[in-house]
């Protein structure tokens, strides 16, 4: 007898049922429940949602749920996914009836997510400069030098004062050829797929001194090759990247709650 809940990891676009046999959360059995042309991938739960005092533990959780997820982009050409401890309750009802319901219900908008996402996976992509030669170059830009000359034969208060606009216009300079470089990397991008956005870093501020830009893009395979291509073209000259994925969409899909 199944438990009283369900534990929901996402949907797909399959629309039948499916003994799916991938192990999820703790080992259970994850398999498909579907109405009106879409499958929730679940598995039996109790009726509460995985508690631990253990910050390990909630990690552990949470990437054997993402991983689920990873999975389905490949097995069902896509995922819409759902966010940790989404579970479905009896109720007055049983738990299938209700999450049945809840797909019949959202048809519409399932469809529209759908059509967004289908062959796609999320990329995350961090692009770096180099600053040392960023800061090389504008410090011997025509501006600095002239400031720099008007400092020779000055007295040291004056000559303390134009070292000082001195610095305050490399950063200037650097600011603006850093944004400018940040606006053509997204342009250019976007022009291969128009699903992207700027994330903030989940680095320590201290760690990423050459951070450049922090970009999501949703992309099917010849998008994100295009892109990679696009990118080794900018290594050694001045620019570096990491790229990692496919994951879930998740910054790519409304805030699905079921």
């Amino acid at each position: 007898m199944p438990d009283d809940a369900l534990y929901v990891y996402g949907i797909v676009k399959l629309g039948f049922d499916l003994d799916w046999r991938e192990a999820g959360i703790e080992g259970k059995n994850v398999y498909t429940i579907s109405e009106c042309g879409f499958s929730a991938l679940v598995h039996d739960c109790e009726e509460k949602p995985y508690m631990s005092e253990d910050p390990n533990k909630i990690k552990e959780l949470i990437i054997a749920h993402n991983k689920i997820l990873d999975r389905a982009i490949n097995h069902f050409d896509g995922v819409i996914p759902l966010h940790f401890n989404t579970i479905i309750k009896k109720g007055g009802n049983s738990s299938q009836y209700n999450l049945k319901k809840w797909l019949n219900n959202n048809k519409e908008r399932l469809e529209k997510t759908w059509d967004k996402i289908k062959g796609r996976g999320e990329y995350g992509i961090r692009i770096y400069y180099d600053k040392e030669k960023l800061i090389e170059e504008v410090s011997n830009s025509e501006e600095i030098k002239d400031i720099e000359t008007n400092r020779e034969g000055k007295g040291a208060g004056l000559s303390y004062l134009l070292q000082s606009k001195a610095k305050t216009k490399i950063n200037e300079i650097g600011w603006d050829k850093v944004n400018g470089f940040k606006k053509k990397f997204y342009d250019d991008i976007k022009k291969v797929t128009a699903n992207l956005k700027i994330t903030p870093s989940r680095i320590f501020i201290d760690e990423e001194k050459d951070l450049l830009v922090n970009l999501s893009v949703l992309a099917d395979n010849q998008q994100i090759n295009k892109i990679k291509g696009f990118l080794e073209q900018k290594i050694g000259n001045g620019f570096s990247f990491q790229l990692a994925g496919p994951f879930a969409p998740y910054s790519f899909v409304e805030n699905e709650t079921a």
